[in-house]
């Protein structure tokens, strides 16, 4: 029995490398026809459209260009079919390079108008020069180009600092943040500097300042404006302060002549936090306390201090007492 199972695989062994070399005959054989038939193919002419993109250059100095042009051509191009293969392996095409007053004649730099239209064909030449010779143009699209101009306008804007912070414990700003110099010259359309009104700047972060901030910053750049300058000096002036308090009279407004209010107690304490540069000009004369005779006529019991004036320059001011009680005299 084995020797007849022996015989069977040595019978299939054989039939199988048999049908293998056909097999293998056959595949050499596909290929070799189809090489032939491809190089055939490749040696004749043939018309195909290829993408191009397209770089717009030279545009009028007097003039924005306001809409977006085509930013690639297609071409209908005839040529051998290896030159064909050739252009259409290559990863990517050279721009075309659309020279817009030079291709004009400076037409567009030169007339009052604002929108133009242009047919593409009668740059096929042109176009030609810059693609390879042994591709045939034939025709392009799209057919034309629109070119949209806007007045090219310049005006001056404020800068808008954009800044975040944290300070040190008693450190305040201790005035406006700035910037130098606080306004730029932005240039453009007019239709869209019309909508300016400012510039901010890259947004700026500080944590835990001590001391005065002097830092160059760039300003936020646009595609559709030029700044100038691009960049300004930010100012943050920090002081360290300090608390200061100061004992003030308080005054009873719109007494009656024939009434004499005695108020209890008749002076307040003000606590406020201020700067070390500026801790020994305030004095108790740059407050004023006040109650008013009006809450005595309502039948109030107590009086609320009101604080009608204070000095710059301070913070967290408080009152104590908030409150006063009173004695009516008459005269």
């Amino acid at each position: 029995m084995k020797k007849i199972w022996l015989n069977i695989h040595l019978l299939y062994r054989k039939l199988t490398a048999k049908d293998d070399r056909r097999l293998m005959v056959f595949l050499i054989c596909l290929v070799i026809a189809t090489v032939f038939w491809f190089l055939n193919a490749l040696n004749k002419q043939y018309t195909v459209d290829l993408r191009f993109p397209v770089k717009y250059t030279n545009l009028p100095k007097n003039k924005i260009l306001a809409n977006s042009p085509p930013d690639e051509f297609t071409l209908k191009v005839n040529s051998w079919g290896f030159t064909i293969l050739r252009h259409k392996l290559s990863m990517a095409f050279s721009p075309l390079v659309f020279n817009v007053n030079e291709f004009t004649a400076g037409q567009m730099e030169n007339s009052p108008n604002s929108q133009f239209r242009v047919a593409t064909r009668q740059y096929i030449n042109r176009l030609s020069s810059q693609v390879s010779n042994e591709l045939k143009i034939i025709d392009i699209q799209p057919d034309s180009l629109h070119f949209n101009f806007d007045r090219l306008v310049s005006k001056k804007v404020k800068v808008k600092p954009v800044v975040s912070y944290t300070l040190k414990k008693q450190y305040y700003v201790e005035g406006p943040i700035t910037t130098e110099p606080d306004s730029v010259l932005i240039s453009g359309a007019e239709s869209i500097l019309d909508t300016i009104q400012f510039v901010q700047t890259k947004a700026q972060q500080f944590k835990e300042l001590d001391k005065n901030v002097l830092r160059n910053v760039p300003l936020e750049s646009s595609d559709a404006y030029q700044t100038e300058p691009g960049r300004v000096m930010l100012q943050i002036p920090l002081e360290e302060f300090t608390e200061k308090q100061v004992i003030v009279p308080i005054r009873v407004t719109d007494v009656p002549e024939q009434v004499n209010v005695k108020l209890f107690p008749d002076k307040a304490k003000i606590s406020f936090m201020v700067g070390l540069s500026h801790f020994s000009t305030i004095t108790a004369n740059d407050f004023s306390l006040s109650v008013s005779y009006a809450d005595i006529e309502a039948k109030k019991e107590i009086l609320t201090i009101s604080l009608n004036a204070e000095p710059l320059n301070i913070l967290s001011v408080t009152v104590s007492p908030e409150q006063v009680e009173y004695l009516i005299e008459m005269k």
